[in-house]
């Protein structure tokens, strides 16, 4: 009775690691966006003139289109806040390769569609109105592109 029971143990704790380990590494991937060189070049120019509190600042980009037109953003935000934007950033899979460091990156659809508030989402057939969406006052460095990398505006806005 007692090695039946040892041996169940032993496979339910076999069974919760191995799900925890599938998890786990399923959430680490990332999504890697690279960008066309004459962007990356320009944000690489922009990146390096920030001067952030490396203790509790850091950098994020944003990715919106339009059309034809991708605009990129650079802006920043603290890692000791509990909110919406931090939490979303943290979480994120998709991270934007820079010369050869990976930020991370939010889309416009993120936005759009992304519900802040998980637990209140309204029921099917009836969600209009009950989803709390984010809106972002981006500000800071920003290039219009197209997809083949021609630079169609640039902007910088100081902080």
């Amino acid at each position: 009775m007692f090695n039946l029971m040892r041996i169940t143990l032993l496979k339910t704790g076999l069974l919760f690691l191995i799900v925890c380990g599938i998890s786990s590494n399923a959430a680490a991937q990332e999504i890697l966006y690279v960008f066309p060189e004459t962007v990356e070049k320009i944000v690489d120019q922009h990146l390096s003139k920030y001067k952030l509190n490396e203790d509790k600042e850091r950098v994020y980009l944003t990715l919106d289109r339009n059309a034809e037109i991708y605009t990129l953003t650079i802006s920043t935000y603290f890692v000791d806040r509990d909110d919406d934007l931090t939490w979303w950033i943290k979480g994120s899979n998709r991270v934007g390769l820079v010369n050869t460091k990976k930020y991370p990156l939010l889309l416009d659809m993120d936005f759009d569609f992304g519900a802040t508030d998980r637990k209140a989402v309204g029921k099917f057939g009836e969600r209009n109105g009950q989803v709390k969406r984010m809106r972002v006052l981006l500000h800071g460095f920003y290039v219009e592109f197209n997809k083949s990398g021609k630079i169609l505006r640039q902007y910088h806005e100081t902080r």
